[in-house]
């Protein structure tokens, strides 16, 4: 009996340290297990993080950027040059733009010298701008036009740390001048930080090379120096286990790189906060697996003392089971377990927060049918027992799935992400996770990336997506589809007169009419700006009937625009211009589709707004010869393909007393360009400015090589001068300076001036032509009578001369209204005093009805064509004038 005893102690002795040891390893798993669940929750919670943060940094920045960049087109530098620019006025512009941005505290636009040219602060530009040591050369130095940033620096200002952004802009002269904001740190540091809740947080912007620039917790110390080690491309989509970037302390740290290649956001939570759950954890699990060993300890004890082991052994039990319920009350997911016949076996309290309804009726043994008719009755409201019924029926055959997900919102927009799991005996263990956040998150970012924030319209990268399929549906079902593209009419003047804000206003409005004047199955979409575009599909398979279609739709448009808009307290009426494309006879790609429905709009834009016009290949053929003609003038300057011909102006007597100089282009391919094909593009490209100066410079060196010669000294020369190119604030030193470079005398020099030019500011006008007199220069009114004359300019004008349009001249003897409009001009200038010249004279009758009307300097193909200069001086010394 004695060894039977031996042998059951050594059998208890052995089970009982099998058994510990088996829950020392269970243990010692499972508290590895949860070391990983934590440093992965850890690690997803830093993503998660960095992830958001970096949205909400790369929309800061890229505010910040687009105020910077549209700096240019606000101001109109593309067509200007530095010392045109008005200090106040643009101030005034920058200073509405930056308003629109809550991260910059001062917008200023430099030189390369750094001198300040324009500022948000008013009235006047801000003192001499602090900028850091390298900046400036930074900026201005990529060839294409990059945002910039500095090192963090002190405003002396406000002292505090902050960041300067830099663009450059392009003059029209190709020089460059730089738009700067200013960014506080702080403030950056909060829109990186907003909304995050994790204990001793670290997250930095810094550069690729490790140079910190904002951080939180703040490190001024810190700013601008460089972090180590620096965080490798290889790393910045991983999370690292390494030091934190700002205290060194073990951390996870999760970084990603900015919309900017150069930055990158990191963020590093301390082990010690990710593993301050599994910490607690780990010490639970330790008590709770060495009180299971004693447990078994106590039982392989009780096999010795069999009366005493069974209340221990129970009562080790009884703690068991409460130790569980305490670790199913402390999951954070709902928790129901059903047996084999739908019954309830337990659950959770997570399960009645999310089911609150429920508390009264759930119970051990209770129908799982019976709780879903509450659930039923709770969140389907007032419906039908029948409908009832159904819910509760189809949700009790999801049960028979297996392993099954799905969600369920409930009436007061809570989303639950519903598990459930068959047990070995044949039951189910359903799991409620509450994903509202995850889901409203997503949907969010959804809505960013497809739709319009202003209007809620799709943006064009979702028109893009609907328009590729529908291509590709219209061509299979062979119907047609059309796309109209619009813009509003002058919006930029409400936006300069009334701000933003109520421009905002109005898009909106006009966002809501057009979707009024479309079907549920068509799209509007917004591209920016005052640019919207509608897409209409399932029209009729015949061409003229889906144009007809799409002509009615764009009507409705046309009649919606023109009502009254309510802007706040005020009325405004707009308009629009739409041009449309059908598609769906054939293949065609979406950017195309676009650009032919945009070609037609402009169509419209160029023949007076407010209109719907059809795309028409000719347009497309007409605009690429007008790009081709514009890069053929441009290279035509710079490689000087221009020379200036020279037609004679003659007195009474057949007398050469001056000459008109007109420029020629010398084209590659099409030969001798005559002026009234090119120089319209010119004025609009800006090239009139370079071209303006070229005819100048040659036209005085011309003048002084004939005050050389005896027969040439003393003959006048005139210039015509374009509106943009009197316009430039230096015009009158720009004329002084080719006078004195050249030797031309002033007062031979006479400058052609057309009565829009003059009437566009006649103050300013008056100003820059009494200047030029002062130096001698003299001037004609140019094409006298075509437009809005008026006595009240002409006498205040110090003008010498009035020429008679030729359009007048040519219809001398056949139209008596131009003769009477003749007579008038010629009787006016020999009343104020001014000399009169007509040009267009082709034919001895005009010549001589001129002549007997007083008119008495003529100029025109019956005395001669235009000449280069020297077939011009050959004929004037050979003397080959017809009279």
């Amino acid at each position: 009996m004695a060894k039977f005893t031996f042998k059951v102690h050594h059998a208890l002795v052995a089970v009982t340290a099998l058994l510990i040891f088996a829950i020392l390893a269970a243990s010692t798993v499972l508290i590895r297990d949860l070391h990983k669940n934590a440093v992965t929750e850890a690690q997803a919670q830093a993503t998660r993080f960095v992830t958001g943060a970096q949205a909400a940094v790369n929309r800061s920045l890229l505010g910040i950027d687009v105020l910077l960049a549209s700096m240019g087109s606000l101001l109109g530098l593309e067509n200007m040059q530095a010392d045109w620019l008005e200090g106040p006025l643009a101030g005034k512009l920058i200073q509405g733009a930056t308003r629109q941005n809550l991260l910059v505290r001062h917008v200023w636009l430099v030189d390369a010298q750094g001198t300040v040219l324009a500022s948000s602060s008013s009235p006047a530009p801000d003192a001499p701008l602090e900028i850091p040591e390298g900046f400036l050369n930074e900026a201005l130095s990529p060839p294409v036009s990059m945002l910039a940033i500095s090192r963090p620096f002190l405003s002396p200002s406000s002292a505090e740390m902050v960041l300067l952004f830099a663009r450059h802009l392009s003059l029209a002269d190709g020089s460059k001048l730089l738009a700067i904001a200013e960014v506080p740190v702080n403030l950056l540091t909060t829109v990186l930080v907003q909304g995050a809740d994790i204990s001793q947080l670290e997250a930095t912007i810094e550069r690729s090379n490790g140079y910190l620039l904002a951080s939180v917790p703040p490190q001024e110390s810190l700013s601008g120096l460089a972090l180590s080690p620096v965080m490798s491309p290889q790393s910045q989509f991983a999370v690292q286990t390494m030091p934190s970037r700002i205290q060194n302390r073990p951390a996870l740290v999760a970084s990603r790189p900015m919309l900017y290649n150069d930055l990158l956001i990191t963020a590093s939570i301390p082990m010690d906060t990710a593993l301050e759950e599994w910490t607690f954890q780990a010490r639970l699990i330790g008590m709770l697996s060495l009180l299971f060993s004693l447990m078994i300890a106590a039982a392989g004890y009780a096999g010795l003392r069999y009366v005493q082991s069974m209340g221990r052994a129970q009562r080790s039990i009884s703690h068991a089971k409460a130790t569980t319920d305490q670790a199913l009350e402390s999951m954070e997911s709902g928790f129901l377990l059903l047996d084999a016949e739908r019954k309830v076996i337990t659950w959770n309290r997570r399960y009645l927060e999310i089911y609150p309804w429920q508390a009264p009726h759930i119970r051990v043994g209770h129908s799982f049918e019976a709780l879903l008719m509450v659930t039923a009755v709770e969140t389907l409201g007032d419906v039908p027992r029948e409908t009832l019924q159904q819910w509760v029926t189809t949700r009790m055959e999801l049960l028979q799935h297996g392993v099954h997900n799905h969600e369920r919102e409930f009436p007061n927009g809570r989303i639950i992400e519903i598990t459930e799991r068959p047990t070995p005996g044949g039951g189910v263990v359903i799991t409620y996770q509450d994903v509202t956040r995850l889901r409203r998150a997503s949907a969010e970012i959804e809505q960013l990336a497809f739709f319009d924030p202003l209007t809620s319209l799709p943006n064009r990268r979702l028109l893009s997506d609907r328009l590729q399929q529908a291509l590709t549906t219209s061509v299979r079902s062979g119907r047609r589809g059309a796309l109209l593209f619009m813009d509003l009419d002058h919006f930029k003047t409400l936006n300069d007169t009334s701000g933003h804000d109520v421009g905002d206003m109005l898009l909106q409005q006009v966002a809501a009419r057009i979707k009024a004047c479309v079907r549920e199955g068509d799209t509007v979409a917004r591209l920016g700006g005052d640019e919207f575009v509608v897409m209409l599909l399932d029209l009729s398979p015949e061409t003229l009937e889906a144009a007809r279609q799409a002509r009615l739709v764009g009507d409705n448009i046309l009649r919606a625009m023109a009502e009254p808009f309510e802007l706040g307290d005020k009325q405004h009426r707009s308009s629009c211009s739409l041009g449309a494309t059908l598609f769906g006879d054939t293949e065609q790609d979406a950017a195309e589709l676009l650009k032919q429905a945009d070609i037609a709009m402009y169509q419209v834009k160029n023949n007076g707004r407010n209109a719907f016009c059809f795309f028409d290949p000719g347009m497309l053929t007409a605009i690429e010869a007008r790009a081709r003609l514009e890069v053929d003038l441009r290279k035509s300057l710079d490689d000087q393909h221009f020379e200036l011909y020279y037609q004679q102006q003659v007195n009474e007597e057949g007398q050469v007393v001056g000459a008109e100089a007109l420029v020629r282009w010398h084209h590659l391919d099409n030969g001798l360009v005559l002026p009234g094909q090119f120089i319209g593009l010119a004025e609009e490209t800006g090239l009139i400015l370079p071209m303006g100066q070229w005819v100048l410079e040659q036209a005085c060196t011309q003048l002084a090589m004939w005050q050389r010669q005896p027969r040439s000294r003393d003959l006048q020369l005139s210039v015509n001068v374009s509106a943009r190119q009197f316009r430039q604030a230096d015009f009158v030193d720009r004329v002084a300076r080719i006078l004195r470079s050249t030797g031309a005398r002033a007062d031979l020099l006479k400058l052609e001036l057309t009565e829009s030019l003059v009437l566009d500011n006649v103050e300013d006008t008056i100003q820059k032509m009494n200047a030029l007199k002062t130096l001698g220069v003299r001037f004609s009114m140019d094409d006298f009578g075509t437009g809005h004359s008026s006595l009240s300019y002409l006498t205040r004008l110090p003008l010498d001369q009035l020429k008679i349009d030729q359009s007048f001249v040519r219809n001398i003897g056949s139209q008596s209204t131009d003769s009477i409009i003749i007579q008038t001009i010629i009787g006016m200038g020999n009343n104020l005093g001014l000399e009169v010249l007509a040009e267009g004279v082709e034919t001895e009758a005009q010549r001589d009805f001129l002549s007997a009307h007083g008119c008495h300097l003529k100029q025109g193909f019956l005395f001669g064509p235009p000449l280069p200069a020297p077939e011009f001086i050959k004929a004037l010394h050979a003397e080959e004038i017809s009279l």
